[in-house]
């Protein structure tokens, strides 16, 4: 890990201007409502439509960087997002900004390939804490994200998406000047049908996809309903929101440096998944009652520890099981299956909404305990003497 940490810098701001990118929107989502006249549920769906196009792009990231080798892939889906964000930033109707998500969430796809690149570079030992890593960069993005689409607001729309586009400029170039070539190891024999057949094959990595699907969901879900729910039933305008979910990204990136990369070292990504998503649950059932602003906001801490703990440990464990030859595939598999996720939660939530304000933390909590219940089910599968191996494979 120490002597490949340089070639992970460009990969985590890869990751970082794709969350922010989606982050930026959050703090927005009222604005468009009242720029546009439009109801929750279409801007639920502005959300979906980004989520439509990751889930075409993100098997073919994966499994085309499997032959071709990751950092050329990754460029291309740096540029494709930056002729996203750019042309969310001269976006002049709400039909444009449909347009303008969707080639943004095709380059978005790629966050497989980064995923696989990191796997590539590290060693088992390591792996942990380069994505504990990869899960802080997520928070910091959550921090910067509405902090600045918030407060950039403020000179118009284009702007916050202006400030995107520069960002994914610079990582472009720190892709280009500083990150290493890997070896193609696919070869032909990598596709996204070869990972979908290992995913249906394998309990123990597609109750991994499940659950990290069901915890996609349930974070898409909340931060799609986050601002309006803020706004309707607390009074709380989006520069106060953009601090909640910035205090909320900063206690996820602390916890993810100190507290999740030891603690999966001593118990294992599964223990430290398993609590994560227990957390979850507790955290998704007081949002849902949240009468005041503090309740809200220590629901919310709680709510960023659970998360921080969740997606850098299923996400190792994936990596983990994934032969090397397809893991890209397998990867960019996961991540179009969340991005399924990605397309049912923003419509879900914004009709919610408009039907009742609980269900903002009732739907949420029942996705994170479903994905408890698979992983206790998973265990004891396990201890029975079911080790979930790839069939045919050491």
């Amino acid at each position: 890990m120490r002597s490949n940490a340089a070639a992970l810098i460009p990969i985590y701001g890869v990751t970082l201007i794709d969350v922010l990118g989606t982050m930026i929107m959050v703090p927005l989502l009222p604005y468009l409502a009242q720029q546009y006249g439009a109801s929750g549920l279409t801007v639920g769906t502005i959300l979906t439509t980004s989520a439509v196009a990751g889930v075409i792009a993100a098997p073919f990231w994966g499994s085309v960087s499997d032959r071709l080798g990751r950092k050329r892939i990754v460029l291309i889906a740096q540029s494709v997002s930056l002729v996203g964000y750019i042309l969310l930033a001269l976006s002049h109707s709400l039909a444009f900004v449909f347009v303008a998500r969707a080639i943004a969430g095709f380059g978005a796809g790629g966050i497989g390939v980064t995923q696989s690149y990191i796997a590539d570079v590290t060693t088992d030992e390591d792996r942990d804490r380069a994505y504990a890593l990869f899960g802080a960069v997520f928070g910091v993005g959550i921090v910067l994200g509405p902090v600045l689409g918030g407060s950039l607001i403020r000179f118009g729309f284009a702007v916050p998406f202006a400030c995107a586009a520069l960002i994914q400029t610079v990582t472009i170039f720190l892709t280009v000047r500083f990150l290493p070539k890997t070896t193609p190891v696919g070869g032909a024999k990598a596709s996204l049908r070869d990972a979908a057949a290992l995913v249906v094959r394998a309990p123990a990595v597609r109750s991994l996809v499940v659950r990290h699907l069901l915890f996609i969901f349930a974070v898409t879900y909340f931060f799609t309903v986050f601002s309006l729910f803020l706004k309707r039933h607390l009074g709380v305008g989006p520069e106060i929101s953009s601090w909640l979910l910035a205090g909320a990204g900063a206690v996820g990136g602390i916890t993810l440096v100190v507290v999740v990369g030891p603690l999966a070292k001593r118990f294992g990504d599964e223990a430290i998944a398993q609590a994560g998503l227990a957390l979850l649950v507790l955290a998704y059932t007081a949002l849902a009652y949240a009468n005041m602003l503090w309740i809200f906001g220590a629901a919310l801490a709680v709510w960023a520890i659970g998360a921080a703990s969740v997606e850098p440990t299923l996400t190792a464990m994936l990596s983990k099981r994934a032969p090397p030859e397809e893991r890209g595939a397998i990867m960019g598999f996961n991540d179009a299956a969340s991005n399924l996720a990605l397309i049912i939660a923003p419509v879900l939530g914004g009709a919610a909404i408009d039907l009742d304000p609980h269900l903002v933390g009732v739907i949420p909590a029942a996705a994170a305990f479903l994905a408890l219940a698979i992983g206790i089910a998973q265990r004891r599968s396990s201890l029975a003497g079911t080790r979930g191996r790839i069939p045919g494979r050491s």
